[in-house]
């Protein structure tokens, strides 16, 4: 058998291939030089890259250039990047934002951009205004004449971008700086960072702040000091005087723990015990599945022994009974409680009926007095 030339091969391959050798050859390559200001300043340390390669990625040296060789003809994305100390203005402090810019550029020989400027970086300051539901959240506007919007993003953590974060605001406006956010819980921390973008994607990401909301009373009248044609305000009063017509709530004037007034009740069965207890309506809105709060009153009796009261919250949904061990010491005045407890995840959509109810037998008076509810965590 014949053996046929490995170089005879190889030129019949050529021959057969031999059209499209013009496609295969290699796109020339360009060297790309430019110039990067800051608020008219060179700047340096200015991370520059073409099409996110790495080995198409520099910095600009002291003097704001940059040069890049390698880069093949045609169209390309030139991005530059900078981690900038500002200073806010609300604290005085220095924090770091982000300035970015990514342009469109054509290469078809070597080519010097002298033109490129970063954006002014935003800061965004400290929250301002915060109440128990909201906060004023503003910024320094960005000087970048291709601003599309900012977009403002809220989270329950330090770690936040757009991909975490909630987006709660969007302008169209270079000077709309400012946002009213009405939707926070009481007690909480929040985080907050705007982005800047323009037609190409972000020219820029401001710092994070973070604020806690107020907490919130969410019992109202809690001093009973507040009267309403000569009833209290808030309150609903049950002293079960049906069973017996000598039990009695009443406001008393008599010596409270604090301000003008105090609520008494009144026992008057010496066997057995009827309930009495005071009630009111709390705003589910103030209300937080899954918080923890912390409840507060002053006490006092006629007598001296351990009693217990029940602490209830109340609606279609909700049905949480909190036995809570009173010390009672007559002879020691007003006391103070501290307790906390929990709000299961699932609350309902109604308002919920807070009671404090009372089972103490024999004839007996108590006394109850600044009672707050706030939220712990």
């Amino acid at each position: 058998m014949r053996k046929i030339p490995i170089l005879f091969f190889l030129a019949v391959l050529h021959a057969f291939y031999g059209c499209d050798n013009d496609t295969n050859d290699p796109k020339p390559a360009f060297n790309v030089k430019g110039f990067i200001s800051y608020e008219n300043d060179a700047i340096e340390q200015v991370t520059v890259s073409i099409d996110g390669k790495a080995n198409l990625t520099t910095s600009t040296d002291a003097n704001g250039y940059f040069e890049i060789p390698g880069v093949v003809q045609g169209d390309h994305e030139l991005q530059i990047r900078k981690e900038l100390n500002v200073q806010s203005e609300t604290t005085n402090e220095s924090v770091v934002s982000v300035s970015e810019k990514t342009v469109e550029i054509s290469v078809n020989e070597n080519i010097e951009i002298e033109n490129l400027r970063l954006p002014k970086a935003v800061v965004l300051q400290e929250g301002q205004n915060i109440t128990q539901s909201s906060a004023d959240i503003s910024w320094s506007p960005t000087d970048d004449n291709e601003f599309r919007e900012y977009k403002l993003y809220r989270h329950n953590s330090s770690g936040l971008d757009e991909t975490t974060g909630d987006l709660i605001h969007v302008s169209t406006s270079l000077n709309d700086t400012i946002f009213t956010d009405n939707e926070l819980n009481p007690a909480e921390q929040y985080f907050y960072r705007v982005f800047i973008m323009d037609d190409f994607g972000k020219i820029g990401g401001s710092n994070i702040i973070d604020l806690t909301t107020d907490n919130l009373q969410i019992i109202g009248n809690g001093g009973f000091e507040s009267l309403s044609t000569d009833e209290l305000a808030n309150w609903n009063l049950f002293p079960n005087d049906g069973g017996n017509p000598s039990n009695s709530i009443n406001i008393s004037m008599m010596d409270p723990f604090e301000g003008t007034n105090s609520i008494e009740f009144h026992h008057a069965e010496a066997s057995g015990c009827w309930e009495l207890w005071i009630s009111q309506s709390i705003n589910k809105a103030s209300l937080v599945a899954g918080a923890t709060y912390k409840v507060n009153f002053a006490y006092k009796s006629d007598f001296t022994e351990n009693e217990n009261m029940d602490l209830v919250l109340r609606n279609a949904t909700l049905d949480l009974w909190l036995i809570v061990p009173i010390p009672f010491e007559a002879s020691q005045g007003w006391e103070e409680l501290t307790f906390e407890f929990g709000l299961p995840d699932d609350i309902g959509n109604n308002d919920v009926i807070v009671d404090f109810h009372f089972c103490i037998p024999g004839v007996r008076t108590w006394w109850l007095d600044n009672i707050t509810i706030e939220r712990v965590d």
